[in-house]
């Protein structure tokens, strides 16, 4: 028995050793941030309700996967937030008591647990996908899933999409092959409420909004990085006319160049982009019918050192609608997170990082922006900007305000009697930032911004204070 199993052992041990091995790569990320913000003249009245102030968490953990050569890996990254600070779905209550101190409310949905007892259902998916490397030697990876969708300067997307893309590097060449869905068809059912649940749509209609396209970039020299992309969608979500299956066609041709040329870095991307019936398909005249939209966005930024600082310079101008009958002039910016001009402001466009208000457009249309930012570190655990633009409309008219339905396409200014309609542009923003490293991979950031109406309308201002921890 003895010889046996010495036998037995030494044929496992060599099977052992002849098998390939396999190991799995974990690694565990997060970025955890309580924000602590106060708004003042939010949409740029100052009556009742127009200063929000709270505070908020949000954390977003992200787990990934690989085999130990990285030809095959998988990202799961959750999302829970943003809890307001005392808001609903706490649990907190006595059995048989005189009742709650918490707000109560459902318990369920974004943002729940803010109240006494904090224990919300409130996890979120953000991105789940896998992502392998293509066979017989083809320079690429394939990944399929919920993941992040951004081109440049967030001018047209910026955010996360259900789909599948190939992409690689064939040297200076980088590819992007893509199709993303944003929208599986008009529902079926009602939307449940407190987004307890799915909102149903019918998988057995050709009533989808899908995206095709493709990026190319080329590092061709230091000084000169060209790309291009094209983008087609195909609209059949939300006819109004026509049925299930009326589509409504979507273009953007995407232009992009970066470089440095001795010590100043230069990016400037150019969008083209039509819609019928705009980014919704939805947007039609009295008979019914889609106008279609159709605009440019152009964006440029330049950076160089003087001294101890770094200068930016940024302009921006997107087309807006004229609002002269026919097809209107808008830029249809489908899913964008525009932070201003180079992407660099707090306050006009998106609001960048401290974004729990936002006081303007996050999708750029009728809009020309003139601005800069100056960044300086006086040591290494401190960054410091001060930034100023100024934001104008390019078509009066274009400002939607006070438009009847359907004969604008664009966004609404109204201020106070509706003075900001006809008063040619947002206004002024002045801003001030500051970063301090605290400990490693932890910052505290500190934000002041204030926007000064060109007209009929009160400053709007907003200040943040954030602690962000993140590895």
């Amino acid at each position: 028995m003895r010889k046996f199993l010495m036998v037995v052992a030494v044929g496992a041990l060599t099977l052992l050793m002849a098998a390939p091995v396999m190991a799995v790569d974990f690694k565990f990320g997060a970025e955890y941030r309580v924000r602590m913000y106060d708004g003042q003249n939010f949409n740029f009245t100052n009556v009742t309700g127009s200063n929000p102030r709270g505070v908020q968490i949000r954390i977003r953990p992200i787990f990934d996967v690989s085999d130990d050569n990285g030809n095959i890996q998988a990202r799961l990254r959750f999302e829970i937030g943003d809890v307001e600070f005392g808001n609903g779905g706490g649990a907190n209550g006595p059995f048989n008591g005189a009742g709650t101190i918490g707000s109560g409310g459902a318990r369920v949905g974004n943002g729940a647990g803010g109240s006494a007892g904090t224990d919300g259902v409130n996890v979120e998916t953000k991105n789940a996908y896998i992502d392998f490397a293509l066979p017989f030697g083809v320079p690429g990876r394939l990944r399929a899933g919920l993941q992040p969708w951004y081109l440049p300067k967030s001018l047209i997307i910026d955010d996360d999409f259900a789909g599948i893309k190939v992409y690689g590097t064939v040297k200076p060449i980088s590819y992007d092959l893509f199709w993303y869905r944003p929208n599986g068809g008009q529902l079926t059912a009602a939307v449940p409420a407190g987004a307890a649940g799915m909102s149903a749509t019918s998988n057995t209609l050709d009533n989808n909004y899908d995206f095709f396209g493709g990026k190319v970039d080329a590092a061709l020299a230091p000084f000169f990085n060209p790309g291009l992309y094209y983008i087609f969608g195909a609209n059949k979500a939300g006819a109004p006319a026509g049925g299930l299956d009326a589509m409504s066609e979507s273009h953007y041709v995407g232009l992009t160049v970066t470089g440095k040329l001795g010590i100043v870095n230069y990016d400037v991307d150019w969008v083209y982009g039509s819609a019928e019936g705009g980014t919704t398909g939805a947007f039609v005249d009295a008979a019914g019918n889609r106008i279609e939209t159709k605009g440019w966005a152009l964006d440029g930024h330049v950076a160089f050192p003087v001294g101890p600082v770094t200068i930016n310079l940024a302009a921006a101008y997107i087309t807006g609608d004229k609002r002269d009958g026919g097809s209107s002039e808008a830029f249809p910016s489908p899913a964008g997170s525009w932070n201003g001009a180079g992407g660099g402001f707090e306050m006009i466009g998106s609001g960048g990082p401290f974004d729990a208000m936002e006081f303007t457009q996050e999708v750029p249309t009728n809009i020309w922006m003139l601005g800069g930012w100056i960044e300086y570190v006086p040591v290494k655990q401190l960054w410091l900007k001060a930034a100023y633009g100024y934001a104008g409309f390019v078509e009066k008219l274009g400002n939607c305000s006070n438009a009847p339905a359907n004969t604008c396409y664009g966004p609404v200014y109204a201020g106070k009697d509706n003075k900001m309609q006809t008063s040619g542009g947002i206004g002024h923003e002045f801003s001030l930032r500051a970063d301090y490293t605290l400990w490693t991979n932890f910052k505290i950031q500190g934000q002041m911004g204030w926007l000064f109406p060109k007209a009929g309308a009160s400053t709007a201002a907003e200040y943040v204070l954030q602690f962000l921890y993140s590895f």
